[in-house]
C-alpha cells in the first residue's frame, strides 16, 4: 500500500468523522479535503478542477432551478391549497390523502421545497383539528424520501450514482429505471406509516405550545410617556414597566424613529412611544402605570392608532439561510423585523432562557411574536420558513402551467434518451428564466450552493480513491471479507453500508464515495454491477433513523417538536424493513449475473 492510498483513507475516515462530528459545517469539511488532495500532489489541478465541471453537479444546481420555478409560479402552493380545502379531520385521513400526494410529487420536484410547502399546511390543519403536528410531520418527510427514490430526478443522491457509475464506465440510471422497485418499496414505506409507524410517532408538542396563553394573546398597542412622567430620565429596567405580568414592550419610537438600543438600556423621554403585545386584560395594567396613558388620548392631541392584531408564530431555519451561525442577539431582531423572539426550539428542548447568545443552526425552530404586517413582509424573507398556513401569496400564476409544462417536456425528453439529463436540466433551467417563471436573481438564489460544494469535495476524494487505486484496495478487501458469501450477501452488504452511512452523513457524499468502490469490488468479483449501483441509489435515499441524514427530516425535527430519540424509534424499523426489502426484490429487476 502506497504513502497516497493511506493519505486518501485517513483523509476518507478524517472527514466522515468531521461531517459526524458537525463542529465545521460538511461543504467546509468536503472542500478541505479536496485542498488536502491538491496541496499533496495525489490530485493534479486539472483533475481537482475538473469535477467543478461534473455533470452532477450542474444537473442538481438546475434541478433547484426548476424547482424554485415551480413553487414561484405556485404550482406546488396550489396543490397545498387543494388539500387544505378537502377539511380532513382525522390523522389517518389527512396521512392517507397526503403522503401519497406528496411521493407523486417528490418524483419530480426536489422533495425540499415541496416538505417547505405541505410543513405549514399540515401544522394549521392539525391545530385547527386538535392533532398533534408531531404526528404528522416525520410521516410527510419520509413520503417525500419515497417519492425521491422513484425516479431519476426525484432525488439528487440518484442523479449523482448514475454520474459516478457513468463515469466508472457504467451505463447511465434511465428515468425510471428505478420506478418499479421504488413503487414497491414506496408502498410498503406508507403501509408503515399508516399502521405500525403512526403508532409510533410521539404526541409532541410544539413550540408555540409552551405559552398557555397563547390564545389570549391578541392585540398590540401603543402607550405614550406623558408630560411631567415619573418614568423621565429613568431606564426601563429600572422601572415597574420591566415586571409588566401580562404585557411585554415590544419597541419603542422617539421623534417618529424606531430605537436601535437595547430595551433594558434606553432612557425614556417625554413623547416616547412604546408599542405593547398585551391580553385584554393587560390594558389596565399598562393603563395603571403612572406617567403612561394608552393610545389614543385625548388630551395629548396625537393622531388616533386604535389596536392592531399582534399574532404567535413559529418559524424554521432553512438551509440557505444568512441566520446560521449568527446569535439572535447580533440579528437584532426587535429592530430589524420589528417581531420579538420568545423561545428557540433545538434538539427536542424548548430554550427560553438566555438563548439571545445561542447560535442559530438550519432545523432551529423559533417562537415569535410581532404584528402581522412584520410577518407578511418575514414571509418573503427566504432566511425563514413560517409554519403557519401561508397567506396568499405573490406568485406568477399566469405562469403556472407554463413552469408545469416546462418540467414534463424535461421529463419525457429524458425519458426517450434524447439528450443527457444534465443538457435537458440546463436546457429547461434557461427556460424558466426566458419564459419569467424566474427571474436571474430568484434563480441564482433558489440553488442551495452549500450541497453543491460538499458534492464538488466529495466528488474529489471519490476521484482520488480511483488515481491512487484505493477503490480496488478497497475492493479487494470487500472480496476477501464477503465474496465467500456469495452475491446476495454483497449486495445486503452494500445496501446496509450506504444506508447506515447515510444515517450519519450526507447522502450525496455517501453516493459519490460508495459508488466506485462497490463497482470495483463486484467486477473484482467478477459480476454485473448493475444491481449494486441500483442497492447504492436506494440505500443512500434510504434515511430515517435520524434527523440529520436527510434535508427534510431536518426541517420537520424542530417544527415537530421531536427529539432525536423519535427519529430512531421510528425511523430505525423503516431502514430495516428497506433492507430486507431492497436485498429480496432488486435481484428480480436486475439479476446477479456474471459479467460477459
Amino acid at each position: 500500500m502506497t504513502w497516497q492510498i493511506i493519505f486518501v483513507l485517513c483523509l476518507l475516515l478524517a472527514s466522515f468523522a468531521a461531517m459526524v462530528w458537525e463542529k465545521w459545517s460538511v461543504d467546509i469539511v468536503a472542500l478541505v479535503a479536496m485542498m488536502a488532495l491538491l496541496a499533496t500532489g495525489i490530485l493534479s489541478p486539472a483533475k481537482v478542477f475538473s469535477v467543478f465541471s461534473n455533470e452532477a453537479t450542474i444537473t442538481i444546481a438546475c434541478m433547484f432551478i426548476l424547482s424554485a420555478g415551480l413553487e414561484r409560479t405556485g404550482a406546488i402552493d396550489l396543490m397545498g391549497q387543494k388539500l387544505h380545502s378537502l377539511g380532513l379531520k382525522t390523522e389517518l385521513s389527512l396521512l392517507l390523502v397526503t403522503l401519497p400526494i406528496v411521493g407523486v410529487i417528490s418524483a419530480f420536484v426536489n422533495n425540499t421545497p415541496v416538505v417547505v410547502v405541505f410543513m405549514p399546511i399540515m401544522i394549521s390543519m392539525a391545530v385547527r383539528y386538535d392533532i398533534k403536528p408531531s404526528k404528522l410531520l416525520i410521516p410527510l418527510s419520509f413520503a417525500a424520501i419515497f417519492g425521491g427514490s422513484c425516479t431519476l430526478i426525484g432525488t439528487s443522491t440518484n442523479i449523482l450514482v448514475s454520474a459516478t457509475a457513468e463515469a466508472s464506465g457504467e451505463a447511465p440510471l434511465g428515468m425510471f429505471e428505478l420506478t418499479p422497485i421504488g413503487l414497491v418499496i414506496g408502498a410498503a414505506g406508507l403501509v408503515y406509516m399508516f399502521t405500525i409507524g403512526r403508532k409510533l410517532l410521539p404526541a409532541r408538542e410544539t413550540l408555540s405550545t409552551i405559552l398557555q396563553t397563547t390564545k389570549s394573546r391578541e392585540f398590540l398597542t401603543e402607550a405614550v410617556v406623558a408630560a411631567a412622567s415619573p418614568l423621565i430620565g429613568k431606564h426601563i429596567a429600572d422601572t415597574s414597566l420591566k415586571s409588566l405580568k401580562n404585557s411585554r414592550i415590544l419597541d419603542i419610537s422617539r421623534n417618529g424613529e424606531f430605537l436601535t438600543t437595547p430595551l433594558n438600556e434606553v432612557v425614556l423621554e417625554q413623547g416616547d412611544r412604546l408599542r405593547i403585545t398585551t391580553i385584554l386584560s393587560g390594558v389596565l395594567e399598562v393603563k395603571d402605570q403612572p406617567g403612561l396613558d394608552i393610545l389614543p388620548h385625548s388630551e395629548l392631541g396625537l393622531e388616533t392608532l386604535g389596536t392592531q392584531k399582534a399574532a404567535i408564530m413559529e418559524s424554521v431555519i432553512g438551509p440557505n439561510s444568512e441566520m446560521i451561525g449568527r446569535t439572535i442577539r447580533q440579528i437584532n431582531f426587535r429592530q430589524r423585523f420589528g417581531i420579538l423572539i420568545l423561545a428557540v426550539h433545538r434538539e427536542g428542548h424548548n430554550l427560553r432562557r438566555k438563548f439571545e447568545n445561542i447560535r442559530l443552526n438550519f432545523g432551529d425552530t423559533i417562537l415569535m411574536e410581532g404584528p402581522e404586517s412584520a410577518f407578511e413582509k418575514l414571509r418573503a424573507d427566504r432566511n425563514f420558513l413560517l409554519l403557519t398556513a401561508p397567506v396568499e401569496k405573490v406568485t406568477r400564476r399566469g405562469r403556472m402551467w407554463l413552469s408545469i409544462g416546462i418540467v414534463l417536456v424535461m421529463v419525457v425528453l429524458a425519458t426517450i434518451n434524447l439528450l443527457p439529463i444534465s443538457a435537458l436540466a440546463m436546457m429547461c433551467a434557461l427556460a424558466m428564466v426566458l419564459s419569467g417563471c424566474l427571474e436571474m436573481e430568484e434563480a441564482y438564489r433558489a440553488i442551495n450552493w452549500k450541497i453543491i460544494m460538499l458534492i464538488m469535495g466529495t466528488l474529489a476524494i471519490g476521484l482520488a480513491l480511483e488515481e491512487t487505486g484505493g477503490a480496488v484496495y478497497l475492493a479487494h478487501g470487500l472480496i476477501v471479507s464477503l465474496g465467500s458469501a456469495g452475491p446476495m450477501a454483497v449486495l445486503a452488504m452494500t445496501f446496509a453500508m450506504s444506508s447506515f452511512l447515510t444515517t450519519f452523513l450526507s447522502n450525496n457524499a455517501v453516493a459519490v464515495i460508495i459508488t466506485p468502490i462497490v463497482i470495483g469490488a463486484v467486477k473484482e468479483m467478477g459480476l454485473d454491477p448493475r444491481p449494486f449501483i441500483m442497492a447504492v441509489a436506494l440505500g443512500a435515499s434510504a434515511s430515517f433513523a435520524t434527523p440529520v441524514g436527510y434535508q427534510t427530516n431536518t426541517l420537520v425535527y424542530g417544527a415537530g417538536g421531536y427529539r432525536f430519540s423519535d427519529f430512531v424509534k421510528v425511523g430505525l424499523p423503516l431502514n430495516i424493513l428497506f433492507w430486507i426489502l431492497a436485498t429480496l426484490l432488486i435481484p428480480l429487476f436486475w439479476p446477479l449475473k456474471m459479467l460477459d
